[in-house]
């Protein structure tokens, strides 16, 4: 019994065959997981200019970047610097994308200061960003070496559009308060921007000139590029690193202004002081532990907002990113980073873009971003002391703006598809009004809901015979599958009477099995007449219950069915789009096949059509008797045919007088 067990043969000959190939397989595996050894012997020594022109450019870039999107997460703000230089560095050896660009991003940002708003109380903000970037490290690096990032397929687009835009108001309207120079804003954006245009008359004018000021020139900045970007190479450049250009100016007017006052500056200033590298430190275990499932939030917009990036310009520039092995850098990359003094850091489509513009050639260009990070850090720093926080609020504001979906992508939902729509702002109004994180879950929650009642609710397609017999049949339909094995559908088919076809829609497993079923019988019953018992029923012998009868009755006269004259004589089960089967599906289609022959006699014939190997085998496995129709019939064997119209088409005369008989008793 033992020997000829499929499933305990299966697992022998995978430990067998594959016992001596796991040496090899595991050096290629752990080659695999360092991307340079593959690219770097190909590299040419043209590309390094570009190369280092991309590197400094996202170098410069992360400076006001990091800065601010570590004051979304209420950490001091020198710890977004210090979260930059290690995802660039480690992305030189295991990185998939030339072009993406990882470190703070303002979606993480905002979803770590939530965590960190209810652990404040016990321990020091930065150590909770650490912690939160350790648990997203682990989480990442599980999914890809476990293979487990089509996880995150459960996450459709409009969610991830009402996410991010939900976002994106929060965080710009959080920094309005700083913008204009108030303090004690609430949370919540409709609590705040009712709170600052009660304050009006309270706003700060200097700082009011900070902030705007720097709103108008990044608007005048981006504006000249998009003009004249594209024919000069330098007003691209300058338009690129815009942020950069309003930090130097209005940090050095903030200088020249305040530095001889002591303690009543003009506007609040940001005091950043760095002096290098901070020493690694060891996480609290206490921590770990309570942040470990509220790190699943960041852990799903990291990964998201990485993989959709790296794949969006992948596919621009004509290759491909491994999905797993990018899951495995984020995974190192928060891993390592946690020591030093970072929070949770991912792929940011702005920076991205600005390094496929500069025409990067491939990720070496993550060297030259780390040392200048490294340079700023250790050199460049003093004189961030002095940057207005107006200033970092208005290049938040302006980062974020182009973070929100237009409403013409909400209608576009709508169009399409009334539970994406749904989806979108489901996310969008429970992160406006809960937080982030229940709103990234419900929405989560609510496309792997509609993906299982979508799985469970397929219905199959039945055709009942309504014409003669002798009617031709159309044109077939041919597809060719993957196995190169020819399958007919049964578009357009006239079918026989006294014949239903019942085509399988998708896969049969436990969610949809016995609503399948149920559909299946219940249009049988809609066109056939019930065969009577040989001896006749008498009435103290009929079922008690008659609900199904009725119901049944009440469909006939809705939709005008007139039932067949014919016994109904052959069921084809169509399963050209049935790729699995479950036990229970082959437990279902058993009690189908049973419920049918007592409905409709037990001469019927059942014949299947488009079998893969894979589903044939397991029904065979579960001993259900097959044959195919030009081999040996075994008795009580269904048979297999190669086509649907020689299914149809093929009459036994045996087979329908047998049901004639038994109808007429």
């Amino acid at each position: 019994m033992v020997k000829t067990d499929t499933t305990t043969n299966r697992v022998k000959n995978f430990v067998v065959e594959g016992a001596p190939k796991l040496p090899s397989a595991t050096a290629h595996y752990l080659l695999d997981k360092l991307p340079i050894i593959q690219w770097l012997p190909h590299y040419h020594p043209s590309w390094l200019l570009n190369d280092f022109i991309a590197g400094l450019t996202i170098g410069v870039m992360l400076i006001p970047q990091g800065l601010a999107y570590a004051k979304i997460a209420t950490i001091p703000i020198e710890n977004g610097l210090y979260s930059s230089w290690i995802p660039a560095a480690v992305c030189v050896f295991m990185g998939t994308s030339k072009d993406l660009s990882t470190g703070p991003t303002s979606i993480l940002g905002l979803l770590t200061a939530e965590i960190i708003k209810d652990l404040s109380h016990e321990y020091k903000v930065a150590d909770i960003a650490n912690a939160v970037a350790f648990m997203v490290g682990v989480y990442s690096l599980a999914m890809g070496v476990l293979g487990l990032g089509f996880l995150l397929n459960y996450v459709s687009v409009p969610v991830l559009t009402g996410f991010i835009s939900a976002t994106a108001l929060i965080i710009g309207f959080g920094q309005v308060g700083n913008l204009v120079g108030l303090d004690g804003v609430p949370d919540g954006v409709f609590n705040q921007i009712g709170n600052i245009l009660k304050r009006l008359p309270d706003w700060d004018g200097p700082t009011c000139g900070i902030g705007f000021g720097t709103i108008v020139v990044l608007l005048g900045l981006e504006k000249v590029g998009k003009k004249w970007g594209k024919k000069h190479f330098i007003v691209k450049y300058i338009s690129s690193s815009r942020a950069v250009i309003v930090l130097v100016i209005f940090t050095l007017i903030s200088f020249l202004v305040n530095r001889n006052r002591k303690t009543h500056l003009l506007w609040a200033i940001s005091k950043v002081k760095t002096k290098g590298v901070v020493p690694p430190k060891a996480h609290d275990t206490g921590l770990i532990s309570k942040v470990a499932t509220r790190a699943i939030a960041p852990l799903v917009a990291c990964t998201l907002e990485h993989l959709a990036v790296g794949k969006a310009f992948g596919r621009r520039n004509g290759y491909d990113i491994e999905q797993s092995q990018e899951l495995n850098y984020l995974g190192v990359t928060n891993l390592v980073n946690s020591f030093f003094g970072a929070m949770p850091v991912g792929g940011a489509m702005s920076r991205t873009a600005v390094n496929s513009e500069c025409h990067v050639r491939s990720p070496l260009n993550g060297i030259v971003t780390a040392a200048f990070i490294l340079l700023t850090l250790y050199v460049l720093s003093p004189a961030l002391y002095w940057l207005p926080k107006a200033t970092l609020s208005a290049i938040i504001i302006m980062a974020v703006l182009h973070l929100f979906g237009p409403v013409s992508h909400f209608y576009r939902y709508w169009r399409v598809s009334l539970a994406d729509f749904v989806a979108s702002m489901i996310c969008f109004w429970v992160t406006i009004f809960v937080s982030a994180e229940i709103g990234i879950g419900c929405a989560a929650g609510w496309s792997v809901v509609w993906t299982m009642l979508r799985s469970a609710f397929v219905n199959p397609d039945i055709r009942t015979g309504t014409v003669d017999e002798d009617t031709p049949l159309p044109d077939s339909i041919t597809r060719i599958d993957t196995n190169s094995r020819s399958r007919t559908e049964h578009a357009g088919i006239s079918v026989p009477g006294g014949t239903v076809v019942i085509r399988f829609n998708d896969s049969i497993f436990y969610p949809n099995a016995h609503h399948g079923k149920r559909a299946a019988l219940e249009a049988i019953k809609l066109v056939y007449q019930k065969v009577c018992d040989v001896h006749g029923a008498h009435d103290r012998e009929r079922s008690w219950s008659v609900a199904s009868e009725k119901r049944v009755e009440r469909l006939r006269k809705q939709r005008n069915i007139v039932l067949q004259d014919t016994p109904l004589s052959v069921v084809v089960w169509d399963f050209t789009m049935v790729s699995f089967i479950d036990v229970t599906a082959i437990l279902a289609l058993w009690e189908m096949q049973e419920d049918i022959r007592s409905y409709s006699g037990r001469g019927v014939q059942f014949r299947m059509v488009g079998m893969s190997k894979s589903v044939r085998e397991r029904f065979l496995r579960a001993n259900w008797k097959l044959t195919d129709l030009d081999g040996w019939r075994e008795e009580g064997a269904d048979v297999v045919y190669d086509s649907l119209e020689r299914a149809v088409l093929d009459r036994e005369g045996s087979v329908l007088e047998a049901v004639v008989s038994e109808k007429n008793g």
